[in-house]
């Protein structure tokens, strides 16, 4: 089993982050390599002195949620994950190699610094799950699975989710302006992208969130649940504490125009600044130039180094490197280009770096792959708190 771990601190006393990919080994029934992918979990927590108890988020991505997902839901080891509190996303996005991967996302924290609280995410299905960390000076919200009850269409979806004061998104006191980055996975994104972005301008236009404001960084991707009424499956992080400045827009204008160009609500990525260290959240991005158009349309190889190029513009903007990535998710729309990708990942600065590769198509068609990620540097600010 192919386990990586990426770990982040300061050095000092504080919070220690870890980031645990768990790639899948091909062969063998789902059964086989659930029992495997877990035990590759488990033993990478061992290595590092982690319990679930560090955990905060854990993504299962699987080749077939219809058939797998009930299986994975009975398994001793997923209920464990459960009834320990971190927050879990399953969706069907089929991992190249095998039927099952993982990421997993753990902090450390020095004891009596921070409590950890699972809680019920109101107006959701029930397989929404809920954490909020508290520290002395921030909330941390981190919403998993959320999926709509009894809503239709992809926009109904889309504004139940996000729109509703007191449920789904805005549960336990969280108001749109604390979202800091969503995951919006997309049932057939071909046909459901469009009305998913425009129910999302909507929802924001009414909260006011606008380019003036900021918008949270995003990753809109095809992904399902293992109900086929279920059009958007969403996941979202937002932060509340943050003081003016803090949480800061990422653009890099001369590979990539802003997103409102071409009627889309979403930063390139977003910046969170602390006292010890920065978080720098990069949205989903692919082969794409400033003036908003696909890049070396049919050259997958070229479109991943764009995609990478992108991200390193990005960062560069804001004082990052590459190789101060914690993880990566690369998104493929055909995994017969799995190798090709994987090749141009593997001799870029991204090479060293954790990565989880899926089937999961873009929001254009002529985009083949797309990344996304965070980086953590050093790089905080004695005016706010520590993480």
């Amino acid at each position: 089993m192919n386990s990586n771990v990426s770990k982040w601190s300061s050095g000092i006393p504080g919070a220690e982050e870890f980031f645990v990919v768990v790639r899948p080994e091909s062969g063998g029934t789902f059964a086989e390599q659930l029992v495997r992918v877990f035990s590759g979990y488990q033993a990478a927590l061992k290595e590092h002195g982690l319990d679930l108890a560090t955990g905060l988020t854990l993504n299962v991505f699987l080749s077939d949620a219809a058939n797998q997902e009930e299986v994975l839901r009975h398994h001793w080891a997923f209920v464990a994950v459960v009834e320990a509190g971190v927050a879990v996303t399953v969706v069907q996005q089929p991992p190249v190699g095998g039927k099952i991967a993982l990421l997993g996302y753990h902090v450390r924290r020095p004891a009596g610094t921070a409590t950890r609280t699972a809680v019920v995410v109101n107006g959701a299905k029930k397989q929404a799950m809920g954490v909020i960390v508290t520290t002395d000076a921030y909330q941390f919200h981190y919403q998993r699975n959320l999926l709509a009850e009894g809503m239709v269409g992809a926009g109904d979806q889309t504004t139940h989710l996000m729109g509703v004061p007191g449920c789904c998104v805005q549960s336990n006191g969280v108001n749109l302006t604390d979202v800091v980055r969503t995951w919006i996975y997309i049932s057939n994104i071909d046909l459901n992208y469009l009305a998913i972005s425009k129910a999302r301008n909507r929802v924001f236009d009414r909260f006011g969130i606008s380019k003036e404001t900021g918008f949270p960084a995003s990753t809109g991707i095809d992904g399902r649940s293992s109900d086929h009424r279920d059009i958007v499956l969403l996941d979202v992080l937002a932060v509340k504490g943050l003081k003016t400045g803090q949480s800061r827009a990422m653009c890099a204008p001369k590979n990539m125009n802003p997103t409102m160009e071409y009627g889309v609500a979403f930063e390139r990525g977003r910046e969170l600044v602390f006292g010890d260290r920065r978080h720098l959240y990069i949205s989903g991005t692919a082969s794409i130039n400033h003036k908003g158009e696909v890049l070396y349309p049919g050259d997958v190889s070229r479109q991943a180094e764009r995609a990478i190029e992108n991200v390193a513009a990005l960062l560069e903007a804001s004082g990052a490197e590459l190789s101060d990535m914690r993880y990566v998710i690369v998104y493929l729309r055909d995994v017969a280009d799995a190798s090709v990708v994987e090749a141009a990942f593997a001799a870029s600065r991204l090479g060293g770096v954790p990565r989880v590769m899926v089937f999961g198509p873009v929001c254009r068609p002529g985009w083949l792959v797309e990344l996304e990620g965070v980086a953590i540097d050093g790089k905080g600010e004695a005016d706010f708190a520590p993480f």
